[in-house]
């Protein structure tokens, strides 16, 4: 028998397919986990194996409890509802654009991958996971080739300190857009400066520039 098409019910007992499934499910979400890091996307390694092995247990307490049942699927058929409020959590819309997006299409595909190891199928799972990531590998090489690489590019922001409460507003936009800034330091003038890293081939990557124009107490944005 082909370990890579065939149920792996029915290529040994269950005592042996359990484990076995599961592995294959950490090997999956272990594949997408490490893309994601790559990247540094909020759903990570750990959120990728997590969801994976849940989506693959609930596909196996699934058929055990509906051992002499007619609907073997009662159980397993909510996952997909509840997946939805994982992805739900990914996605962040503000008055620029829409993020993660992307994020929350990978967990719905990883609860799928990991309901297709409970059903015995490990092999498919991990063959279709290897698959996924080597298509992600080849549309990011395209995005590069196509919309440019990302050239890095600094701003200094000029601004009225207030006390420390527009570094707060500040650091509050940096962390939601993922940008590094530096140390903060005071000028002649009074105000406060603060150097900004960003990437200036895409747009979206510099989107968080009009919401630091949107606050007052920013005096001047200059550009090298």
């Amino acid at each position: 028998m082909n370990p890579i098409t065939q149920n792996w019910y029915a290529m040994m007992p269950p005592v042996a397919a359990y484990p076995a499934l599961m592995l294959a499910a950490v090997v999956c979400g272990t594949i997408i986990g490490v893309e994601r890091e790559k990247k540094i996307k909020p759903a990570g390694l750990r959120t990728m194996i997590l969801i994976v092995l849940g989506s693959a247990l609930f596909t196996i307490l699934s058929n055990l409890m509906a051992e002499g049942e007619p609907d073997k699927s009662r159980v397993a058929a909510q996952i997909v509802s509840g997946i939805g409020f994982l992805g739900a959590g990914a996605i962040m819309h503000d008055t620029v654009r829409i993020r993660g997006l992307t994020t929350a299409a990978m967990i719905w595909f990883v609860a799928a991958i990991g309901m297709l190891c409970g059903t015995g199928y490990g092999g498919v799972a991990i063959l279709l996971t290897a698959g996924l990531t080597l298509l992600l590998t080849m549309i990011t090489r395209i995005e590069t080739r196509y919309l440019g690489p990302c050239y890095h590019t600094q701003v200094t922001l000029l601004f009225d300190g207030q006390g420390g409460k527009t570094a707060v507003k500040i650091d509050s936009i940096l962390e939601d857009y993922r940008v590094n800034a530096s140390d903060k330091k005071l000028t002649d003038a009074g105000l406060s400066e603060m150097s900004v890293n960003y990437c200036s081939a895409h747009k979206h990557h510099k989107a968080f520039l009009l919401k630091f124009a949107d606050l007052p107490e920013i005096k001047q944005i200059i550009r090298h």
